[in-house]
């Protein structure tokens, strides 16, 4: 009885055995066979693996994204989500992700998309019977050649009708452990139910191939132009990679799209390529094209539009047969903030080379190593120019930049750009009315001005013809009223900053600069110290080197925040003096000295400053130093960016109060500095020089409240930048 009961036992366990092996796949998850694939277009993820199981590190599910592109490459995704190694986990890491099994129906039929896996021995799909574990077929992204075609998610199409009814599994493999595209990207894996649904797929990727693929490149050395100089054609037709990544199609953008928020680039045409595209190609890649070798025709000249290219990026016109670099340009005219990406026009005088097969190539030599900006943005290559083609062009841009009245919110673009096509040495006289040395801001005592006197510096030409007729046409007062007379004792007995707009006329044409005016009624309050005038007026530049616009130094701004975290500056009214603006380099130094003033009042002083490098000096008026004082905030501990609010402070001011009372009475003048550091942050920044306080401060009490930093999934808080009493280092 004993042994029956056994028997009977076994006989039920292996029944449920058998039926258990019936309902699982014998390869997969082990889970229960499905009639379709499960989650195969990664829509539904709910923090954990839908449908799929990995093993090891690639593919973690954070991979599962919905970015419209990757690295600057649209996507094509299916739905709304797809999985991208490079978001699933570093580029080294290996592992498997596995689907359920699932019985093949349909016409049996596969498509998916696959990106990325450069290496399709390393990165595959494989399609497995399950039970056998018999690979039916395996699939790797062999349209990946790492420059045209990278990131994209190239759609596939596999044959597997001589499998229908069996159960079958998908197996994805990353089994590359380098950095070149070292991964996988896939999508939207689905079981055709028709030959419809097999031929719009092999339509959708011969069109990808077409549309991302390289470009057929075709050159003739007997013609006098290349194509597509400009990138009109909204790709690189025309052009030809020679090396690394870093200029692919992903940065030929649209001239009307802005940089940093609000920053035109002042391009030509509909299209122009940006080596960085708002940050969607990475700083850190290299690489260089060229042009289609052409036989220089003309009078030898060639222009193009060059905008950042900082540190070791350039453009070069080559020997078509010894690929000799002949001549070299690279941006020195490159200046951040005022001109960081902003297209240029520059010209090259090739005659020497009239008749040479030649060819032009873009270089992008900066792996970062050599600073920031690692990268350069084109537009509008002309070749093979006559001196009458050049001249022309010369007026056409000034024209159209005269023309322009876009100019960003926080930085004087058009002023600094049409600062550069002022100065710009051209290769051929400039036939254009341009100043070439420009009236001054001054500091003058309220009462009668004679402004007219104050146009000594102001010059012009026509080309090589000096222009004489310069005179002012209009003054706008402290409170926006215009004055069209009496410049020869102008009444400003209201003190203030008033705008002298003057005009320089030839056979017809006239062109206008300004400069300012600012009226004072007494010397105990230091002249602008808060830059209200919107520039330097009242301090004077004492370090070589400062950007200048329209003859005067730059570095006064409009912002009150910085970066896409929207820090706060702490400004204290429309304008401060920002060191990310005076063309210096971060590790370089400077120095600005205010006029004289005399101290009365309490005795005390206060001024705002912020960055690593920041410091005020005061002396008296023979040159004696009594004071130096330094900006002390300054924080940039671990996991504190972006919040003030946090402890940390970059180019945030606070306020810094200086006890100068046993000198009441006396001359004095202030220098602020941006001092020789080491390390990052070697900027100085400030605002609100105030010389005179009747009574003593109660900086004990006092703070300056502004908006904190934040992330982009943070609302801005509240928070306050207390006083404080500067200690006297002198």
């Amino acid at each position: 009885m004993k042994n029956k009961t056994r028997s009977l036992i076994a006989l039920f366990l292996a029944v449920c055995i058998v039926l258990a092996l019936a309902a699982c796949g014998g390869g997969g998850t082990g889970e229960k066979v499905a009639d379709d694939i499960v989650n195969g277009d990664f829509e539904d993820t709910s923090g954990k693996w839908v449908g799929w199981t990995k093993e090891n590190a690639a593919f973690n599910v954070r991979g599962v994204i919905s970015d419209e592109k990757l690295n600057g490459i649209p996507m094509e995704k299916s739905g709304n989500q797809y999985f991208s190694g490079a978001k699933g986990g570093n580029p080294v890491m290996k592992g498997t992700l596995t689907s359920d099994v699932f019985k093949l129906g349909g016409n049996g039929f596969i498509t998916f998309k696959i990106g990325a896996g450069k290496d399709p021995e390393k990165c595959y799909v494989e399609f497995i019977e399950s039970g056998t574990d018999t690979v039916l077929a395996k699939v790797g992204n062999t349209d990946c050649d790492g420059l045209f075609i990278s990131e994209h998610l190239i759609t596939k199409v596999v044959d597997l009708s001589a499998h229908i009814g069996k159960n079958i599994y998908i197996k994805i493999t990353d089994n590359d452990d380098g950095d070149d595209l070292a991964y996988i990207n896939v999508d939207a894996f689905k079981v055709c139910k028709d030959d419809a649904e097999v031929a719009a797929a092999e339509a959708e990727y011969a069109k990808q191939i077409e549309t991302y693929g390289e470009k057929p490149f075709v050159e003739d050395e007997t013609a006098t132009t290349i194509e597509n100089g400009g990138f009109e054609t909204g790709d690189l037709t025309g052009w030809k990679t020679l090396e690394g990544k870093a200029i692919s199609v992903a940065g030929v953008v649209p001239t009307s799209q802005y940089y940093w928020t609000d920053r035109s680039v002042y391009g030509d045409g509909n299209y122009y390529f940006d080596g960085n595209n708002n940050g969607a190609i990475a700083e850190n890649l290299t690489g260089a094209i060229r042009s289609q070798k052409f036989t220089l025709a003309g009078d030898g000249f060639i222009t193009f539009m060059m905008g950042c290219g900082n540190g070791g990026s350039y453009v070069a016109l080559c020997d078509g047969e010894t690929d000799e670099e002949l001549i070299k340009v690279e941006n020195t005219y490159f200046n951040d903030p005022a001109r960081a990406l902003t297209l240029l026009r520059m010209y090259m005088d090739a005659s020497q080379y009239i008749g040479k097969v030649v060819y032009l190539k873009v270089v992008d030599a900066n792996d970062g190593s050599s600073g920031g900006f690692a990268f350069i943005c084109v537009d509008d290559f002309r070749v093979s120019m006559t001196r009458d083609e050049v001249a022309a062009l010369e007026v056409e841009q000034m024209e159209k930049i005269n023309a322009e009245t876009y100019t960003s919110a926080t930085y004087n673009d058009l002023a600094t750009l049409r600062d550069y096509y002022n100065n710009y040495p051209y290769p051929v006289p400039l036939q254009s009315l341009a100043f070439t040395g420009y009236a001054q801001n001054v500091v003058v005592d309220c009462g009668a001005v004679d402004v007219t006197a104050l146009l000594t510096d102001a010059a012009a030409s026509f080309g090589s013809e000096a222009v004489t007729d310069i005179a002012v046409t209009k003054v706008t007062g402290p409170d926006g009223t215009e004055i069209a007379s009496g410049f020869d004792a102008l009444d400003m007995s209201a003190p203030g900053a008033y705008t002298v707009t003057y005009t320089a006329s030839y056979e017809g044409k006239t062109a206008d600069a300004a400069f300012t005016v600012l009226a004072v009624a007494d010397h105990n309050n230091v002249a602008n110290g808060g830059f209200e005038t919107g520039d330097l007026t009242g301090w004077t530049v004492l370090t070589e080197g400062w950007a200048m616009t329209d003859g005067k130094p730059n570095g006064v701004i409009s912002a009150d925040k910085w970066w896409g975290e929207e820090l706060p500056y702490n400004q204290a009214g429309s304008y401060h003096l920002d060191g990310w603006n005076n063309g210096f380099e971060e590790a370089a130094g400077w120095q600005i000295r205010s006029q004289n003033f005399t101290l009365s009042g309490s005795g005390f002083i206060s001024v705002r400053m912020g960055g690593a490098a920041a410091a005020v000096r005061v002396y008296k008026a023979d040159g004696t130093e009594i004071g130096y004082y330094k900006q002390t905030r300054f924080n940039d501990g671990p996991d504190l960016f972006p919040h003030i609010g946090k402890g940390g402070s970059w180019a945030d001011m606070g306020t810094y109060v200086m006890d100068l009372s046993q000198y009441l009475g006396e001359e004095l003048y202030i220098v602020l500095c941006d001092e020789v550091i080491e390390g990052g942050w070697a900027q100085a920044f400030f605002d609100e020089v105030v010389t005179y306080y009747e009574t003593a401060p109660d900086y004990a009490n006092l703070s300056d409240t502004v908006m904190d930093g934040h992330t982009a999934d943070e609302a801005p808080t509240e928070i306050q930048i207390p006083w404080q009493l500067a200690q006297n280092l002198k």
